[in-house]
């Protein structure tokens, strides 16, 4: 789990979509997630407890597959159902992920 702050919501030109950007609050990584607009009123500068792994229980919760992990240009890409997430982190990777497995993305808002 890793605390993040929800730095900036942007809107989609084409779909009916959000691009929710998050900073992990010891800046360690970035995190940008494609997510269905209106589901949830969002804030930016709203904090929140983030998890990649096994499922719980959250504001935010969507099972996807990891389809890019490379350690050497620091990125993990993830698509739910085709709603993409990107992860850049400047140091060692914050999640333990396997490209091709099933992962459960969690946020719960504080």
């Amino acid at each position: 789990m890793s605390k993040v702050r929800l730095s900036s919501i942007r809107s989609d030109p084409i779909f009916d979509i959000d691009i929710l950007s998050f900073e992990s609050l010891d800046r360690s990584f970035e995190a940008t997630l494609e997510f269905p607009r209106g589901l949830i009123d969002l804030k930016e500068g709203m904090e929140a407890d983030l998890t990649l792994g096994e499922e719980g229980e959250g504001d935010i919760v969507m099972k996807g597959i990891v389809y890019k992990f490379d350690d050497s240009s620091r990125v993990i890409e993830i698509s739910f159902h085709g709603l993409l997430m990107k992860l850049t982190y400047s140091k060692a990777a914050p999640f333990k992920l396997s490209q091709g497995g099933e992962v459960y993305l969690t946020i719960k808002f504080a």
